[in-house]
């Protein structure tokens, strides 16, 4: 389960840097709630969970919160951006790191898109947009050498699709295929829009606040 948690942490800091990416262009100022869920695939089993919420403001400045749990541990991730720079923690029974090294490893840019394009229509919280898929081979560098001591291969192929209407990430899946102690198993992770609403400097001001001291 340990390996499972490896790239599940990678998968979702990729799925928050896509929203990010999608949205960062908007001129608007907005907040949005997602809830988040997880499908594990191996040979011997299928396991569904929900692995918890987020909150993503877009605005003058950006800020992130997940609080992702899972088996009686509770992680939040605290992210947030001032004057052109960016700060980052996580806390966890009790503990909190500031400026996680991972961060730099989870780069959309070590990404090899193979496809992406519009496929289709899609509606939901009563927007409506269109749905993109893509696919490629996703090459962590060095974190994928200390993955891979300990059985996890993390050069692993991800395919996707995200439902956008506009400058809206509505919902995102992300399918990653890879293997751990010579098994082929797969890794979903699926966020929904819940909520959107207005952009609120309050809470970006309290998230800065955690992103800093932790």
């Amino acid at each position: 389960m340990a390996k499972l948690y490896l790239l599940l942490g990678v998968a979702v800091a990729l799925l928050v840097g896509l929203l990010v990416l999608f949205s960062s262009l908007s001129p608007r100022e907005f907040e949005v709630n997602y809830t988040l869920s997880v499908i594990f695939r191996s040979p011997e089993d299928v396991e569904k969970f929900d692995l918890g919420w987020m909150v993503v403001g877009l605005g003058r400045e950006n800020y992130t919160m997940a609080v992702i749990r899972h088996s009686g541990v509770e992680i939040e991730v605290f992210d947030a951006t001032e004057g052109g720079k960016e700060y980052s923690s996580i806390c966890a029974l009790g503990r909190c790191v500031k400026d996680p090294s991972v961060r730099g490893e989870v780069d959309l840019r070590n990404i090899k898109v193979k496809d992406v394009g519009v496929v289709g229509r899609c509606r939901h919280l009563g927007y409506e947009g269109e749905i993109y898929r893509g696919e490629g081979v996703f090459d962590l560098g060095m974190l994928s050498e200390v993955a891979k001591s300990q059985g996890v291969e993390l050069n692993a192929s991800v395919s996707g699709e995200l439902c956008v209407a506009g400058d809206l990430v509505l919902w995102a899946r992300e399918v990653y295929m890879f293997s751990a102690d010579g098994k082929k198993m797969s890794l979903e992770v699926v966020i929904n829009a819940s909520k959107i609403g207005a952009y609120s400097v309050e809470r970006y001001r309290e998230i800065l606040q955690k992103a800093k001291t932790g």
